[in-house]
């Protein structure tokens, strides 16, 4: 099954990025938090739209109702974040393959980020309406997105021919992932 296949080929990839996304330290500032929306914000500016929307949805998934860059972009206006230079180490979403392997990572990302809302809300008062909406993204339908998102993979990868092209785009995206928290780009805070 392709998501039991993900799981164990990216784990060391999903170790690596939730390493350097330290959000639950409880030494995380306002200011940390900033600096990492300017960095996921300067991602999905480049990587959503290369995807490849009108294939996915025929392909059974679709990705416009779950686009994060808005969620971004209201919150970079919240916390007084500038428009940052487009991030250019992304991943490669050419094809359908590459674009679920993609997805895995970034929808994947949603299912902790319900936990991360509420651990901003408790420690920096970060609410959907002031600056934490990406993290809240879906929701309550978090977990129903998901399971959608996990069927249309699985009914898509099919009997498996697509499987090592899924699998390495998903590693490139965590790739692409670290590298972006490794550079120093991102947003100017406004003050």
């Amino acid at each position: 099954m392709i998501l039991q296949k993900l799981k164990e080929s990216t784990r060391r990839q999903h170790e690596d990025v939730e390493g350097s996304v330290d959000v639950m330290n409880q030494m995380f500032s306002l200011d940390d938090y900033k600096k990492l929306i300017a960095k996921f914000w300067a991602f999905y500016a480049a990587f959503e739209p290369n995807l490849p929307y009108a294939e996915l949805k025929e392909a059974g998934f679709d990705y416009d109702q779950r686009r994060k860059l808005k969620w971004l972009e209201a919150d970079a206006k919240v916390l007084g974040l500038e428009k940052p230079e487009a991030f250019e180490n992304l991943p490669d979403v050419s094809s359908l393959p590459k674009a679920f392997g993609s997805l895995y990572v970034v929808e994947g990302s949603t299912l902790g980020g319900s936990v991360i809302a509420r651990h901003l809300n408790q420690h920096l008062g970060l609410t959907q309406e002031n600056g934490g909406s990406f993290y809240a993204s879906y929701g309550p339908l978090i977990g129903p997105m998901w399971k959608q998102f996990g069927e249309a993979i699985t009914a898509y990868a099919g009997d498996g021919s697509n499987d090592d092209e899924i699998v390495a785009a998903a590693v490139e995206t965590f790739d692409s992932i670290n590298a972006l928290f490794k550079s120093d780009a991102q947003a100017s805070v406004g003050i």
